[in-house]
């Protein structure tokens, strides 16, 4: 069954232009790399000062050229050419290669904010270690199934559920126990205790209201 994953990359691409302009957000609207030619990035800015959004892009080195394509509202839709040193930094052919679909992505100060639909857990673990190999920092936000409603049901919040579904997934609870707390920590980038602590508090609220409640 596959899952939903938000999660940060922090990617040296536009980072100089967010440091100018740092109260705006870029948000994906399509990313064209085809061979032999130069990456286009089409996204909506918003948030901000236009004029010194410009001044800056012109200056970005990641960035070849770019187009003022429509504005709507209060926001602005860019079209912009990257370089090949920025070609070879993307994820995108990357995570194609685990069968992982881009739903979205948003760019802030904080890096690439992404929600994708991944296969398996075992391949968002694959594509995180080649982003890691690549230099690029690699932050998972969140993970779920796509309309699981089950933490509203039983009152979980979202990382109660996220660590119970992971710690039953990789055997945890299993009769030759397969993990250990701390590997599962690693998987979601916190430390061994906060995530013990995720798992008992999920615990007992849907044992409080499931088991003990009737």
């Amino acid at each position: 069954m596959s899952f939903i994953a938000e999660y940060t990359i922090d990617s040296p691409m536009l980072k100089e232009t967010h440091e100018a302009v740092p109260e705006m957000t870029f948000e994906m609207e399509d990313l064209q790399l085809l061979e032999g030619t130069q990456p286009k990035y089409v996204f909506w800015a918003e948030g901000g000062d236009f004029d010194r959004l410009e001044t800056v892009l012109g200056k970005d080195p990641y960035v070849i050229s770019f187009s003022h394509l429509t504005t709507v509202g209060h926001r602005r839709l860019y079209r912009l050419n990257f370089t090949q040193e920025a070609k070879e930094m993307m994820t995108y052919p990357e995570a194609s290669r685990f069968d992982i679909v881009f739903l979205g992505a948003t760019s802030t100060t904080d890096g690439v904010h992404f929600r994708a639909q991944v296969p398996t857990r075992d391949a968002l673990s694959e594509f995180r270690r080649t982003c890691e190999n690549k230099e690029l920092p690699f932050r998972l936000d969140r993970i779920y199934q796509e309309g699981d409603d089950a933490a509203d049901q039983y009152g979980l919040t979202d990382r109660q559920r996220e660590a119970l579904v992971l710690a039953h997934e990789r055997g945890y609870y299993g009769p030759d126990r397969e993990i250990s707390l701390a590997e599962l920590a690693a998987e979601l980038d916190i430390s061994r205790q906060a995530f013990a602590d995720r798992l008992r508090r999920g615990l007992e609220k849907l044992l409080g209201d499931t088991v003990a409640g009737d």
